[in-house]
């Protein structure tokens, strides 16, 4: 690789070379333009440069997108502002109006109680020659509002009271101009006029006595209806009472038989789960003694017939017998094949040791038989306890691994 200088060194020198030298500024340009590492260079410069302008170029456009973000947030929030300044003033408008509407319904009544008042007044309420004194048409204070509404009271019970007065005057003056009217028709005298006047009045007693009868057996009727409808509410308002006492009585005696009866079956649930729970650990400890227990007997089969001593010891005796079986055969020829003396061999045995295991192997048959049977039969009968007892206890019960009809192999007899 060649050495190029950079561009910034000797400047004066090459720019006064260069005017004296041209051949030499050719061949240090041409030298220039053949170096490939560094126009690699100045192109990776330049795609750096790239780049970092179109890093600035989206940084700008991000910031820009941040700012119409912010300014569209911003008048969102404005608007927002607005439309709420806008129901506030709605609102206040409308308690407003309310407000108003509350003002002139309390002047319509105010006016409304002068007029009565004047009115009253006018129909001779009020004593003295001149008429009332109109009332002003200021605002009545508010303090004032209960005795206003009293005194209302009042003058309507009096308009009412006139009223009926004025309707009795109305009658008597009616029933004079009746009688007038019947004189005048009739030419009658005073004296006559009094005496058919007594004549409608005693008759008008008689009616009256007979309705007072009426009235007085009805009025004892309905005394006596009182009486028994007061004494039937009194009997019916004790029997309630006795009722709603004893209700409540057997809802306490009821509530407390069902927290007992709920403790006492949490208390035997209790009871149950622990005694399930120290046989699961009677069963683990079990298995555990049993793991133990088989891998030692593993580990003693393992060794034992893996010992070659052993194997020797058999192999030899083994063909020590079978020798001395030969040359016994081969000494004593007159001795049958089945004959009691060779009982001591291996492949002979005597009858009566053939029939005495056949009767153990019956004994022993029978036996595990009439076991199964009574180990089949106590299962059933707890399988039925254990499931009526998770019946009545409302769970489930647990079911025991039979482990012990399982026994431990024996090492094979040599």
């Amino acid at each position: 690789m060649a050495f190029v200088l950079p561009f910034g060194a000797n400047s004066g020198s090459t720019t006064n070379d260069s005017s004296q030298h041209p051949q030499s500024q050719q061949q240090q340009q041409y030298h220039f333009a053949a170096n490939p590492a560094q126009q690699a260079q100045q192109a990776r410069l330049q795609q750096l440069q790239q780049e970092q302008q179109q890093l600035q170029q989206q940084q700008q456009q991000q910031q820009q997108q941040q700012q119409q973000q912010q300014q569209q947030q911003k008048l969102q929030q404005l608007q927002q502002q607005q439309q709420q300044q806008q129901q506030q003033q709605h609102q206040q408008q409308q308690q407003q109006q309310q407000q108003q509407q509350q003002q002139q319904q309390q002047q319509q009544q105010q006016q409304q109680q002068q007029l009565a008042g004047a009115m009253n007044a006018m129909n001779g309420n009020m004593a003295g020659g001149g008429g009332g004194v109109p009332m002003p048409a200021a605002p009545t204070p508010a303090g004032h509002q209960a005795e206003l509404n009293y005194i209302y009271g009042m003058v309507e019970e009096l308009s009412r009271q006139l009223a009926d007065n004025r309707r009795v005057t109305e009658d008597i003056v009616s029933g004079l101009g009746r009688v007038r009217n019947k004189a005048k028709t009739l030419n009658m005298s005073n004296d006559e006029l009094i005496m058919s006047a007594a004549a409608d009045i005693q008759a008008e007693n008689q009616n009256l006595d007979s309705l007072v009868s009426v009235l007085s057996e009805s009025l004892e009727k309905s005394n006596f209806s009182r009486d028994a409808n007061a004494a039937l509410l009194s009997r019916y308002a004790s029997a309630l009472a006795l009722m709603l006492k004893q209700f409540h009585e057997y809802k306490g005696k009821h509530v407390s038989d069902v927290a007992l009866w709920h403790r006492s079956y949490r208390s035997q649930l209790d009871e149950a789960r622990q005694e399930n729970s120290r046989l699961r650990e009677q069963i683990w400890e079990m298995r555990t003694h049993a793991s133990r227990a088989n891998e030692s007997l593993r580990q003693f089969r393992r060794k034992y017939y893996e010992d070659e001593r052993r194997w020797d010891h058999k192999i030899e005796n083994t063909a020590l017998r079978q020798e001395l079986r030969f040359w016994k055969r081969m000494a004593m020829p007159e001795l049958e094949e089945d004959d009691p003396y060779w009982s001591g061999d291996d492949d002979v045995i005597d009858s009566a040791e053939k029939v005495r295991l056949r009767e153990m192997e019956e004994r022993a048959m029978q036996d595990q038989m009439m076991e199964g049977q009574m180990e089949e039969g106590e299962e059933e009968g707890e399988e039925e306890q254990e499931a009526a007892q998770g019946s009545m206890m409302g769970g489930v019960s647990m079911q025991r691994e039979e482990t012990g009809g399982r026994g431990l192999s024996a090492p094979p007899l040599i």
